[in-house]
């Protein structure tokens, strides 16, 4: 549930026709040994949601965890290298992954369906509804390749202003909150289809059964808890201080998160100091971590509330937000105080910087 842009830059990492990189997907291009290479998979891995969710069950999202063997994450990656890896992602949606099924693996589906809804249930009874992700991340790629998603975008653009449906901003918008939307699920079989599509799945359970030593990966299934786009952050752990935060949906300006951006800015320093800090050191987790929040407003008493969506690994192949690994290096380490960063103005042009596949979901006319 982290940042949506991620999900919109990085719908195909290898098609020339979408060039944004997706910088929170694992990789191993550019270590120089198989040493360095297994020490960056172990730090990835290191920070998975069974790492601590235990430690701060309290301050993230209800949730139940769900195994998936290792026969499953193989033939979700088999399934996406045959079908989808080297495809026009225009076309992905095109393609259903259940005809190149033999039966044994179609037994394997439905076997995985019917555990998957049993915990999605938990959470979808009385009209709710779920989210689920891996041990890692979530299908945020996916909606691109949905119907539904088109659909979403315009029901959130018939809600604007008609004389504000012209603006970019107001576009942008509109297509972040439809893609957190269309995460929102009922369906196990809704789940495993996006699951099927989506690159970073395929990355992660292929980083899962490529270190079959330390494979538990899981369905992560959360309860689904609206988050507004303006709303969430990501914050740089370094020595276990919070030394730098960031909006996270970066490309999109926020009149409301401008207005309060020096109240949230330390609603969120005091929480991570006062809660999740204390925390993690009495169990001794990881000193230097990225870690997201979003804050959301509580519908019947109206108080704010933080939630903890994930961590990630301190790595520079997670993505920086509005900080640049090296160049802000001393901010992300502490030497400059805290330092909170928003996007101060509305950026002409930032729609050119998505991926053809999202740009043609912008080109809807909304009557």
């Amino acid at each position: 549930m982290a940042s949506l842009i991620d999900q919109l830059k990085k719908v195909k990492l290898k098609a020339p026709s979408e060039p944004m990189r997706d910088f929170s997907t694992p990789k191993t291009s550019g270590f120089v040994s198989p040493e360095a290479i297994a020490a960056y998979q172990n730090s990835v891995l290191d920070v998975n949601s069974e790492k601590w969710f235990d430690i701060l069950r309290e301050e993230t999202f209800p949730t139940v965890f769900c195994p998936v063997d290792f026969a499953e994450a193989q033939l979700f990656v088999n399934v996406y290298e045959k079908l989808y890896s080297n495809t026009d992602p225009l076309k992905c949606g095109q393609i259903d992954w259940r005809d190149s099924l033999a039966q044994g693996d179609l037994t394997l589906i439905e076997h995985m369906n019917n555990r998957l809804q049993k915990a999605m249930d938990i959470f979808t009874q009385d009209d709710g509804y779920a989210f689920v992700k891996t041990s890692c991340r979530s299908p945020k790629d996916a909606p691109l390749f949905q119907k539904q998603f088109r659909q979403l975008y315009i029901d959130m653009m018939k809600n604007v202003k008609l004389e504000d449906r012209s603006s970019e901003n107001t576009k942008l918008t509109c297509l972040l909150q439809a893609a957190f939307e269309a995460l929102k699920v009922r369906s196990a079989d809704t789940v495993v289809d996006m699951f099927m599509r989506s690159e970073r799945i395929y990355q992660d359970m292929l980083l899962a059964i490529e270190n079959k030593d330390r494979f538990c990966e899981n369905f992560v299934v959360r309860q689904f808890v609206h988050m507004d786009v303006d709303m969430e952050f990501r914050g740089f752990v370094y020595n276990n201080e919070l030394n730098a935060l960031s909006q996270y949906n970066y490309l999109l300006y926020s009149e409301r998160l401008v207005s309060q951006k020096d109240h949230i800015g330390q609603m969120i320093k005091e929480y991570y100091n006062s809660v999740i800090k204390v925390k993690l050191q009495d169990q001794d987790f990881e000193k230097n971590f990225v870690i997201d929040f979003a804050v959301c407003r509580d519908s019947g008493s109206g108080t704010e509330k933080i939630w903890l969506i994930e961590i990630n690994p301190y790595l520079e192949t997670t993505d920086g937000a509005l900080f640049h690994w090296f160049n802000d290096r001393s901010v992300l380490e502490g030497k400059e105080g805290f330092v909170f960063r928003i996007t101060e103005r509305p950026k002409p042009g930032a729609i050119v910087m998505l991926p053809p596949s999202a740009r043609e979901i912008l080109k809807t006319t909304v009557e």
